[in-house]
C-alpha cells in the first residue's frame, strides 16, 4: 500500500480526529490505526539540521584552503598522511557519534565526501598523475555514492547526481572518442537508492534528468557512427518517441507524475526541432494529437502549443502582420483556456502533467 505524505501537523491532527472518533464510537481502536498506517509523516529540515550543514561545508573548505595556501610547504608523505587520516577521522568520528549525534554524524559524514574529492585532485597533483578531469569527477562520484548508500540520504545523492553529471558531460569538452560507459552502471545504482528514499519528488526529477541527458549523449556519439545523412532527424525522432513513451509508461505512483511530466516535455522539445527537419504533415499531426491531450486535460500540452506558435510566429514575424499573430495566438490560448476549465469543472479527470 502506498503511503500519503503529509506533514507532522496534518499527522497530529488527524490522529487528533481518529481520537475524537473513536471515543464517540464511530471508529475502532484497529480502524484508526490502520487508517493513521496509511500516511506517512515527511521529514523536514530543521535549524539543526541546517546549521549543521552549513557548519559542515565551511570546515571542510576550510580544511581544503588551509592545505591548499601551504601545499607547497608540506612534503609528498606528509601530504598524503595529511588527506588520510582526515578522510579515516571525519568518517570514524561520525560513525561513532551516529546513535548519540545523528544529525552532527551525518554533517561528518558531508565533511568526509569534501574531503574525498579534494583528496583525489591533490594526489593526482602531487604524484603528478595525468587523467581527464571528468574521470576524477566519476572517482568522486563513486565515492559519494557510497556514502549515500550507507547514509540513505537524498542530499548526498544529490550531490552525486551533479557528480556524475559533470563526469558525463565532460567527455563534449574534452573530444573523447568514447561514450562514458560508467554511467550506466551508477544510473541503476542511483534509482535503486531513489527507491529506498521513496522516491523523493526533486531527487527523482534531478536522477530521471541525468537519465534523459545519458541517452542524449548516447545517441549523439552512435547514430553518426551508424547512418551517414540525416543524423539529426534520426536523434530527434527517436528523442520523440522516448518522450512519447515516458509520458505513458507504467512507473510506481510516486514516481508516476514527475516521469510523466518530464515525458512530455522531451517529446515536445524534440517534435519543435522536428518541424525545422520534416514537412507540413508533422507539425499538423502533432497539432491535433496536443489537442487531444488537452482534451484529456493535460496543463503541459498547452504550454508545449504555446511554444509551437512561438516557434512559427518567429519564422512568420516578416510576412504576417505582428498584430494578427498575436490575436491567433491568444484567441487559440482562451480557447484552451476555456476547454480546460470547462473540463474541470465537469469533474473530468486530469492527468498529471
Amino acid at each position: 500500500m502506498v503511503k500519503k505524505e503529509i506533514t507532522k501537523k496534518q499527522f497530529e491532527f488527524l490522529e487528533q480526529e481518529f481520537t475524537y472518533l473513536q471515543n464517540g464510537g464511530t471508529i475502532s481502536e484497529e480502524e484508526k490505526k490502520k487508517m493513521l498506517a496509511s500516511y506517512h509523516v515527511k521529514a523536514s529540515l530543521s535549524f539543526v539540521s541546517i546549521l549543521l550543514a552549513i557548519g559542515a561545508v565551511l570546515l571542510g573548505l576550510g580544511v581544503l584552503t588551509f592545505v591548499a595556501s601551504n601545499w607547497m610547504y608540506i612534503s609528498k608523505g606528509v601530504k598524503f598522511l595529511l588527506i588520510i587520516t582526515c578522510l579515516i577521522g571525519v568518517n570514524v568520528a561520525g560513525v561513532r557519534w551516529e546513535t548519540r549525534f545523528p544529525k552532527t554524524s551525518r554533517s561528518l559524514h558531508y565533511v568526509g565526501i569534501l574531503i574525498f574529492g579534494a583528496g583525489i585532485f591533490l594526489v593526482e597533483q602531487m604524484f603528478n598523475i595525468s587523467i581527464n578531469f571528468n574521470s576524477s569527477f566519476l572517482l568522486w562520484g563513486i565515492g559519494a555514492i557510497c556514502i549515500g548508500y550507507y547514509l540513505k540520504d537524498a542530499i548526498v545523492l544529490l550531490f552525486t547526481s551533479f557528480l556524475l553529471f559533470v563526469y558525463l558531460n565532460g567527455s563534449i569538452f574534452l573530444d573523447e572518442t568514447s561514450y562514458p560507459l560508467a554511467i550506466i552502471i551508477l544510473l541503476p545504482a542511483l534509482y535503486f537508492l531513489v527507491k529506498q528514499l521513496n522516491y523523493p519528488r526533486f531527487l527523482s526529477f534531478i536522477v530521471n534528468g541525468l537519465t534523459i541527458n545519458a541517452l542524449i549523449l548516447f545517441l549523439m556519439e552512435f547514430v553518426p557512427k551508424l547512418v551517414e545523412g540525416n543524423g539529426d532527424t534520426i536523434i530527434l525522432s527517436i528523442l520523440f518517441i522516448v518522450g512519447i513513451l515516458l509520458a505513458y509508461i507504467r512507473v510506481p505512483v510516486k514516481l508516476q507524475r514527475i516521469t510523466h511530466i518530464q515525458g512530455h516535455i522531451l517529446h515536445g522539445v524534440a517534435a519543435i526541432f522536428l518541424t525545422y527537419e520534416l514537412a507540413i504533415w508533422f507539425p499538423l499531426a502533432y497539432f491535433l494529437f496536443l489537442l487531444y491531450l488537452i482534451q484529456k486535460g493535460s496543463l503541459t500540452s498547452i504550454v508545449i502549443i504555446c511554444a509551437l506558435i512561438f516557434r512559427y510566429y518567429i519564422d512568420s514575424f516578416e510576412f504576417l502582420p505582428k498584430s494578427l499573430t498575436f490575436i491567433i495566438g491568444g484567441l487559440l490560448l482562451l480557447v484552451f483556456g476555456f476547454f480546460f476549465e470547462k473540463q474541470r469543472q465537469k469533474g473530468g479527470e486530469s492527468i498529471e502533467s
